[in-house]
């Protein structure tokens, strides 16, 4: 294939989850640390969280092969189909356990008593469960009652869901609120952005032979992260694709034509757009649209933008126009409301970095999260009452719903007892109008920056310039006092834990975005807009 013509020792974009490739993006790093805090810590359950393809088992593999085998014991389930009898023999025979019980209550008796075995023999059995969306309710009430086989100090299993996003929508059925309330870890698994895609894309190549990486160009590798959206999965299909195209042509180089025909190749098209039969219909269509557009320009100015995906950024280009001759005595007529999502996304990106998005742009086509991120800011999407949204101290937008479509307000900054809103609705509005019950349960979009670079620090004993960063920020809160030893120790936790509570924030020692976020707003070290 291409692996000789790219001096590759392997294929570098197998859909076969291979730890030997794991790539840890920041927001992998994060799920990679959050398992490893819940299994570390006994929580009892542990839920990841991912839409299909964004690296779920590939981490998890990773994991497991990493935990000390004389510490810990494995269950793998890999089908999750079953009954809740299938389920207890499965989980039985992976533990090792003599599988010669028949009833239900046999079955928990031998699990009961294996545990407990491995509990005094000093080990923690991990039973993982992936693909946990296609668990029953049945299913998953029996997995919940097998969380109660525990000593007086510690749960005897450890229980890891990893799944589809379904699985937290089928945890909020009352039925099984006991057990959504147990779980003690989670963790959402997200795409990458682009310059993350870059550096996977890189990684890859550099595992199966290529130390330079260099094989992509800068346009074919904008136009995977387009075509791919960030997904890992898809990223492998169309490089793997494009690799072959390109080889084919004996480019030395994979560049965005390569992509195109691979996407095409993907998506099922390249066999219609080459069929000979109907070779002359895009010709055609494209002689038709010129025509049409050239009549239509006659009459109105076109908006082109529309005309692309929800995920690329469209350049607006004006043109100077003669200023138009006012009739005497005809009324003017007013000017259109600029619509929400657009001023308030402006207000909040303006504080940050003085830049403005079209005003022109279509409101469907663009994200408000993923529009942070092209500016280079990283972005909470959090959903709170006002008064918790405000305490991280930084511009946000909120979403609310008038006459059932979503209205969008920046909050910029606090004003003696008011807020300063934008676009503006009742006029300014005080602190007490913000308590009210339409502002209980507000999903808001702030964005931040990690200017340190400080990451996610969850792992006690970790030791590293990042958790000096952090007690730099946790010193300049007032929270941390003594050595800057770069030990994410005792006494940093402690500090990181007396921060949380003073600002409202869930006291679980663990820094993520939105504890590092507070610390930025907090320290008088770092330029950033602040509310107040």
């Amino acid at each position: 294939m291409y692996e000789s013509f790219y001096g590759l020792t392997e294929k570098p974009f197998s859909l076969t989850p291979n730890p030997r490739f794991l790539f840890l993006s920041k927001t992998h790093n994060e799920v990679y640390a959050h398992l490893l805090y819940g299994i570390e810590n006994k929580s009892g359950f542990i839920m990841v969280t991912g839409e299909v393809g964004t690296g779920k088992t590939t981490i998890l593999r990773s994991l497991l092969k990493n935990l000390d085998e004389h510490t810990y014991r494995l269950a793998f389930i890999f089908n999750p189909k079953l009954t809740a009898k299938e389920l207890l023999q499965n989980i039985n025979r992976e533990f090792g356990i003599d599988d010669t019980a028949r009833q239900l209550p046999d079955m928990i008796e031998q699990l009961n008593q294996f545990l407990l075995a491995e509990n005094n023999a000093g080990r923690v059995p991990v039973l993982v469960i992936d693909e946990a969306q296609n668990l029953s309710g049945e299913v998953l009430e029996q997995i919940r009652l097998l969380s109660n086989l525990e000593t007086e100090t510690d749960k005897l299993i450890q229980i890891v869901f990893v799944g589809q996003p379904e699985l937290e929508l089928q945890l909020k059925d009352p039925s099984l609120r006991q057990l959504n309330q147990r779980i003690a870890v989670r963790y959402r698994l997200v795409p990458l952005n682009s310059a993350e895609t870059t550096a996977y894309i890189v990684n890859r190549l550099k595992v199966a032979g290529r130390p330079d990486g260099n094989v992509f160009n800068h346009s074919a590798l904008k136009k995977i992260f387009l075509s791919s959206g960030g997904v890992p999965r898809m990223i492998n299909l169309i490089c793997d694709r494009a690799l072959l195209a390109a080889s084919n042509d004996q480019s030395g180089q994979v560049k965005a034509a390569h992509v195109r025909q691979a996407v095409l190749e993907l998506s099922g098209e390249h066999a219609r757009l080459n069929s000979p039969r109907l070779a002359w219909r895009p010709l055609a269509f494209i002689a038709i649209l010129v025509v049409v557009i050239a009549a239509i320009y006659q009459w109105a100015p076109m908006d082109f933008s529309n005309l692309f995906g929800d995920n690329q950024v469209v350049a607006q280009v004006s043109a100077v126009e003669e200023t138009p001759q006012v009739k005497e005595n005809e009324p003017i007529e007013p000017v259109a409301k600029l619509p929400s999502k657009i001023t308030a996304t402006n207000a909040v990106l303006k504080e940050w970095t003085g830049e403005q998005i079209p005003t022109d742009l279509n409101p469907s086509a663009f994200d408000v999260e993923d529009l942070f991120q092209l500016h280079e800011l990283q972005v909470m999407k959090l959903r709170g009452t006002f008064s918790q949204l405000v305490k991280f101290n930084m511009p946000f937008v909120f979403v609310t719903e008038q006459n059932g479509q979503p209205e969008y307000r920046a909050v910029i900054r606090k004003m003696e007892a008011e807020w300063h809103i934008i676009p503006e609705f009742h006029g300014a509005l005080s602190s007490a109008d913000l308590l009210r019950e339409e502002y209980a349960d507000l999903i808001a979009y702030l964005p931040w920056k990690d200017f340190a670079e400080v990451g996610y620090v969850a792992t006690p004993g970790l030791q590293d310039s990042r958790v000096r960063a952090l007690q730099r920020l946790l010193s300049q809160a007032g929270e941390f006092k003594g050595p800057l030893n770069g030990a994410y120790d005792q006494k940093t936790i402690a500090a990181v834990k007396l921060f949380q509570a003073r600002i409202g924030l869930g006291i679980d020692g663990l820094v993520g975005p939105r504890t590092l976020a507070a610390l930025y707003a907090a320290s008088d070290v770092y330029d950033l807009p602040r509310l107040y």
